[in-house]
């Protein structure tokens, strides 16, 4: 094994890791297998200060910012850095499939897994499945005529130099990270530079012609595909038993374009559709009682998903709909007049962005609970009575929980201890 990057390392061989997350950790076991000296750099130590002329290369995690100053430094010290995608398949030429999007890459990137094993393929995934591509690229998973299929943020498509997908797969396109980016037209353009830099043809969710229209995109180097709308496929997506979910329906569209250009018989793509098994934490119904549902998609981190999420349960009785977290910079707003348009009667704002919505309370036209966090949720459910309870807050979880699994778990653990009172 070797790297198109040793030239760089020839007079100054330490690379520089920034980050010592899971893409950190990953590039450090790379470096290993090349027999590189390296040195990480995390923010959480203070008492580290990057020394940049000692580096021959910096790698870059990719929470760092664009204009985080550790970068500025690389650069200006004239110090090659890249994202870790692009060290790490700076190693091996095997094909990659790019999957991003607002929502729904892993799933994509899950189901196209198991789309190609059926069909004989040799294929691995990585990404937000906590397999970060560089830790598998080390342990030489894959044959050279193996295929990987990468799930893509926009924070490391931003900075992509070296990595050149054979495919891409786009699912849809929504505000999201605007704090990150800045604004909208910057958080396309990060993923729009994967359409960019693909080899083949790119595919992309049938919602995603809006933004290219609003963009005024130019066409890219490579050819794009729109799936065909979910609502034209009705009948033929009503045989599995995930497409309640208005998200599932148009990401299971465009696998089935995608199937469709590798000539992948139907066969073979109804049996993969059929047995996928949905991630934790997104919209499913974790339990019933009585004439009260519980229904858990803590996943649901923007506006995008809060959408999808309430147009496929509209027709559920009496919603009751949880909504905040911590914020990224999102128009609240936009929340307000979504909501607005569904037959939701109960919205219990939660979280940071909750005491901000508190303050528009007034605008919704649902009744408002400033419930604050999710057990006292529990504390104002109707008493004999029909409803739907939604965890779909659209914001983030970092203000009161570690991550979405711990928020969603924590819902569910509610749920299981609920006792509907025999009061009035």
């Amino acid at each position: 094994m070797d790297t198109s990057f040793r030239p760089f390392l020839k007079n100054k061989p330490l690379v520089g890791i920034f980050g010592n997350g899971l893409s950190g950790k990953g590039a450090a076991h790379l470096c290993e297998k090349l027999h590189l000296p390296y040195e990480i750099i995390d923010e959480q130590q203070h008492s580290q200060t990057p020394h940049f002329k000692r580096y021959g290369l910096c790698v870059f995690s990719p929470g760092f910012s664009p204009n985080h100053p550790w970068r500025r430094e690389a650069q200006k010290a004239n110090i090659p850095y890249v994202a870790e995608l692009d060290f790490a398949t700076s190693c091996f030429d095997n094909p990659i499939i790019a999957v991003t999007g607002t929502n729904g890459k892993t799933s994509v990137t899950e189901v196209l897994t198991q789309l190609l094993r059926n069909s004989d393929k040799e294929v691995l995934s990585v990404g937000n499945n906590g397999r970060v591509l560089s830790d598998v690229v080390a342990d030489e998973k894959l044959s050279p005529n193996g295929i990987y299929i990468c799930e893509v943020s926009s924070f490391q498509a931003q900075f992509l130099k070296f990595l050149h997908p054979t495919y891409t797969l786009w699912t849809n396109f929504a505000p999201d990270h605007l704090n990150w980016h800045g604004n909208l037209k910057d958080y396309f353009f990060a993923k729009y530079r994967l359409l960019e830099r693909t080899k083949k043809t790119c595919f992309c969710g049938n919602s995603l012609g809006k933004a290219f229209r609003s963009f005024e995109i130019p066409s890219p180097a490579a050819s794009v595909v729109f799936a065909s709308p979910a609502e034209e496929l009705n009948d033929w997506l009503q045989q599995f038993p995930l497409c309640f979910s208005q998200g599932q329906c148009e990401n299971f569209a465009l696998i089935r374009t995608f199937a469709q250009h590798l000539k992948i018989d139907e066969a073979t793509v109804c049996r993969t559709l059929g047995e996928f098994q949905q991630p934790p934490h997104r919209l499913h119904c974790c339990r019933r009682i009585g004439e009260a549902s519980f229904w858990n998609d803590s996943k649901g981190t923007n506006l995008h998903a809060v959408r999808a999420a309430v147009e496929s349960l509209k027709d559920l009785p009496n919603l009751w709909w949880i909504l905040g977290g911590g914020g990224k910079g999102e128009d609240l707003d936009g929340f307000i007049q979504t909501l607005n348009r569904y037959p939701v009667q109960t919205i219990c704002l939660v979280g940071e962005t909750g005491r901000e919505l508190m303050q528009k309370a007034s605008e919704f036209k649902a009744n408002v609970i400033h419930a604050e966090t999710l057990p006292k949720v529990f504390k104002h459910l109707p008493n004999n009575k029909a409803f739907t309870l939604v965890l779909s807050p659209g914001f983030t979880s970092w203000d009161q929980f570690k991550s979405f699994e711990e928020r969603g778990e924590l819902f569910e653990k509610l749920v299981r201890d609920y006792v509907p009172s025999s009061g009035g």
